[in-house]
C-alpha cells in the first residue's frame, strides 16, 4: 500500500483547524462560487445549474469521516478550478465575442478504460502536425492566449505546483506523471465525471452522474478549447478521458463531426489499474490506514463495467464510421501499423514527425512497470468476466 511521506503527515496537521467548514458544504460551494465570479461576468442559471452537481460531490465529500486535512483542501481547490473555469470562458466570450466563432472542426476522442493504451494513441494523434490537445498548463490556468514571456511563467508555476503532487504521492506520480506542458484529460476542462471517485467515497455524486445527461457539459467544452486556441485554432482537437467511453451521443450533440478511436483490452488490467489509480489518490484525501481497498474494488468494477455496457447499447446509435476500434494486443505487437490505419482512417497522412513521436513514446529506456492486481481489492478473474459479459472484444483493430 502506498505510505504517508513525511510531507503528507505535516500537511494534514497543518490543514486539520480547516477541517471545520466541513460541517457546512454548501456554504463552501457559494463562498468559492462567490469568489470565482468576483470581478467577472456573473454566471447565468444555466451555467449554474450545469455546475451544481459539483455541490452534491463537495457534500459527499465532506460526510466522509476518514477525510484527511489534505484531502479537505484538495476537494475544494479541485471543485474551485472547475468552477473558476466556467466564470474564465464566460468573462472572455464576454470580452472577445469573436472567440464563439473559433473553429472547432472534427475533433478526435481517444476512448476506452484505462491501461488500455489511450495515452500513447492520444498522444501520437495530438501531436501529429496540424492537431493538439490541451496541456495541463492551459487547463489549471484557463484562460486567453498569453505573450510568450508571460506563458513560461505560468508553464514554471504549474510545473511547480505539481512536482509539490509527487512529493505527497509518489505513488500518483509514478501512475500519471503530470506534466505541465504535455497533453491531459479533458475532464480538467469540463465539471463532471466519475473519476472524482479516486478521491474517496462519493456515492450519492456517483449516482447523480450516472444519471446525468453531460451534453451541456461537453458544449462548455467546445467554448474553453475555444478560448484556449483564440486566434490559433489547430486544424483537429484532439481529446481524451475513459469516461468519455459512454458519452459518445452527448459529445455528438455538442461535436456533430467528432470521431471517436475506441481503445480494446481484456478488461482485468484496466480494472486493477483503476483501482490503483484510486487507492494512491486516496492517500492524499483519506486519512492513513483507513483506506478500504475492497470498497475501492467493488466501485471501480461497477463503474467499468456498467461504463462499456453502456457503451455498446450507445454506439448502435452513432453513424457507421464514428468509431475505430484499436486492440491493444495489435497496438503493443505492431504500434505503426495499427497507428498508420487509424492515421488513414482519420484522413491523416502519416510523416516522419510522426514516425520521431512513435519511436519516443515507445521508448522504455528508464521505464519502471506499474504492478497492480485484483486480488489485492478483493476481485478475481472470474467476478470480472462476468461483469464484463456483454463485452465482446474485437480480435484485431479495425482500421
Amino acid at each position: 500500500m502506498p505510505q504517508a511521506t513525511p510531507l503528507l503527515r505535516l500537511l494534514n496537521l497543518l490543514l486539520t483547524p480547516g477541517m471545520r467548514t466541513r460541517k457546512d458544504p454548501d456554504a463552501v460551494f457559494d463562498g468559492i462560487l462567490a469568489e470565482v465570479q468576483r470581478g467577472r461576468v456573473p454566471l447565468t442559471e444555466a451555467d449554474l445549474a450545469a455546475v451544481d452537481g459539483l455541490r452534491l460531490l463537495l457534500a459527499d465529500h465532506a460526510a466522509n469521516p476518514d477525510l484527511s486535512g489534505l484531502g479537505w483542501m484538495s476537494t475544494q481547490d479541485q471543485i474551485r478550478d472547475r468552477l473558476r473555469n466556467r466564470a474564465v470562458v464566460r468573462d472572455a466570450q464576454a470580452q472577445r465575442p469573436e472567440v464563439l466563432q473559433e473553429p472547432v472542426t472534427a475533433p478526435v476522442f481517444v476512448v476506452g478504460l484505462p491501461r488500455t493504451g489511450t495515452t500513447l494513441t492520444y498522444n501520437l494523434i495530438a501531436r501529429h502536425p496540424g492537431n493538439r490537445g490541451p496541456k495541463l498548463w492551459e487547463m489549471t490556468n484557463l484562460g486567453l492566449p498569453l505573450p510568450e514571456a508571460e506563458r513560461a511563467k505560468v508553464i514554471e508555476k504549474t510545473r511547480k505546483r505539481f512536482a509539490t503532487v509527487g512529493k505527497v504521492s509518489p505513488a500518483w506520480a509514478h501512475l500519471h506523471p503530470l506534466v505541465a506542458e504535455s497533453e491531459e484529460e479533458d475532464f480538467m476542462l469540463r465539471a463532471h465525471t466519475e473519476m472524482y471517485a479516486t478521491w474517496g467515497p462519493a456515492p450519492r455524486y456517483l449516482e447523480w452522474v450516472a444519471q446525468a445527461d453531460l451534453t451541456e457539459d461537453y458544449r462548455f467544452l467546445r467554448d474553453a478549447l475555444q478560448v484556449i486556441a483564440a486566434g490559433e485554432a489547430p486544424d483537429r482537437w484532439v481529446l481524451k478521458h475513459p469516461m468519455n467511453l459512454w458519452r459518445m451521443p452527448e459529445i455528438l450533440r455538442a461535436f456533430p463531426d467528432a470521431r471517436f478511436v475506441w481503445t480494446h483490452r481484456a478488461p482485468g488490467a484496466a480494472v486493477a489499474s483503476g483501482c490503483s489509480m484510486a487507492e494512491a489518490t486516496h492517500t492524499m484525501y483519506v486519512k492513513p490506514g483507513r483506506i478500504d481497498l475492497e470498497r475501492i474494488g467493488q466501485e471501480w468494477l461497477d463503474i467499468s463495467a456498467g461504463g462499456v455496457e453502456r457503451a455498446l447499447a450507445l454506439r448502435e446509435q452513432l453513424p457507421a464510421d464514428a468509431v475505430i476500434d484499436v486492440v491493444y494486443d495489435d497496438l503493443v505487437a505492431r504500434p505503426e501499423a495499427v497507428l498508420r490505419g487509424v492515421f488513414d482512417r482519420l484522413d491523416l497522412t502519416w510523416t516522419p514527425a510522426d514516425a520521431a513521436n512513435l519511436a519516443a513514446a515507445t521508448d522504455r529506456t528508464g521505464h519502471r512497470p506499474h504492478a497492480y492486481t485484483l486480488d489485492r481489492y478483493g476481485l478475481t478473474e472470474s467476478q470480472v468476466a462476468e461483469a464484463f459479459a456483454a463485452y465482446d472484444i474485437p480480435t484485431a483493430s479495425r482500421s
